[in-house]
């Protein structure tokens, strides 16, 4: 039945349908945002040294590269928020229940989104 699960999920929370849908899909809605020029980028960001003195410091700026797939990535991202609100109101009771309780979405989920979000492309 289920597609998505997040990670370390808090059953049962009092937040909106729509709140837990995005939470419980972000690992899967991530992937499909990721458009297939940012993994180049980011590989060759990793690349890119910082300076004449440059040291690898972990977690922090590795190169511009990296910087703009990142960027197209998360600002792809943001274009699934409205989408996953609309599409969390078809969700019947018993599909609201496994997400409160388990953070599973049903199989159908994330194709309506992808759906939704090109409907609000094209007005």
């Amino acid at each position: 039945m289920g597609v998505a699960r997040a990670k370390n999920w808090v059953p049962n929370r009092p937040v909106q349908d729509s709140r837990l849908a995005w939470e419980a899909g972000v690992p899967e809605l991530r992937r499909r945002a990721n458009p297939w020029w940012a993994a180049p980028l980011r590989i060759l960001g990793g690349a890119v040294p910082l300076g004449p003195n440059h040291r690898h410091i972990p977690g922090g700026s590795t190169g511009h590269a990296r910087e703009i797939g990142q960027e197209a990535s998360s600002g792809r991202l943001k274009r699934f928020a409205v989408p996953v609100d609309v599409v969390a109101e078809r969700l019947s009771p018993e599909e609201r229940k496994l997400l409160r309780a388990e953070g599973v979405l049903p199989d159908w989920f994330f194709d309506a989104v992808e759906e939704e979000r090109r409907a609000r492309k094209r007005r």
